[in-house]
């Protein structure tokens, strides 16, 4: 299928983009105004962007928004079958996540085409069974269930929504586990929208809170994230 994605469904930009933030490797990513020029982006980062988030912007060779969030998830999730990892990129948790949970089924579902053939590249193609390219908050054919849902460095300024959360619901199954990280001035944020929809999710039975925990994101530019482990309730 020819793969598109409506302005609707990229959503809106918070206010909340901090100057900190200021390394050439977001220059494109925090102004892309439509989501096909985001892609491109993408496209053209997915070769070099591991080298960059380990060591331009982490500083220690190490993927800091894929590990801590990996971290936190294996010390709440027990198990795991079916995996959904939303935002994929070039599939580093794919490993992670296959050696943890010998999972009968994992997708990598990502916006970009070049991130995920990356991703496919790795031996064993990263322990992924299927590669989606899809716009959030659409989750494309990745229509689940799922038992867990992983989402590490994809909530973020100009990138997928928080209604994407809804969406994700819609996929999972009751007792499944939807993990995820924002970071921690973009969450605070209330323009960007995730705390009240976080919360709405809460109030309305959909999900309970597991675990949030603050860790480091991307050390060498001081960016810190809150790292949520949601336990699926009803769809």
């Amino acid at each position: 299928a020819v793969f598109s994605c409506s302005p609707e469904a990229f959503g809106t930009m918070a206010a909340a983009v901090r100057t900190e933030e200021a390394n050439a490797a977001f220059q494109g990513v925090f102004t892309a105004d439509t989501p096909e020029k985001l892609e491109q982006v993408y496209d053209d980062w997915a070769k070099t962007y591991d080298d960059t988030v380990n060591n331009t912007l982490g500083g220690d060779g190490v993927n800091h928004p894929t590990g801590e969030l990996f971290e936190v998830v294996k010390t709440h999730v027990p198990a795991a079958r079916a995996i959904l990892d939303v935002g994929a990129g070039t599939g580093v948790a794919g490993p992670l996540l296959a050696a943890q949970y010998s999972p009968s089924q994992m997708i990598a579902l990502d916006l970009s085409k070049g991130m995920l053939e990356v991703a496919k590249a790795l031996p064993n193609q990263g322990g992924y069974s299927d590669f989606v390219q899809a716009c959030c908050p659409d989750l494309g054919t990745a229509t689940g269930p799922y038992d867990l849902i992983f989402c590490a460095g994809t909530f973020t300024p100009n990138h997928a929504p928080p209604e994407t959360l809804r969406t994700m619901l819609q996929v999972s199954q009751p007792g499944a586990h939807i993990c995820f990280s924002v970071r921690n001035y973009y969450f605070d944020d209330v323009s960007s929208g995730f705390s009240t929809l976080q919360q709405a999710l809460v109030d309305e039975g959909k999900w309970e809170l597991v675990a949030k925990e603050e860790r480091i994101y991307l050390p060498k530019e001081n960016v810190y994230a809150y790292n949520f482990v949601y336990k699926v309730l009803k769809l």
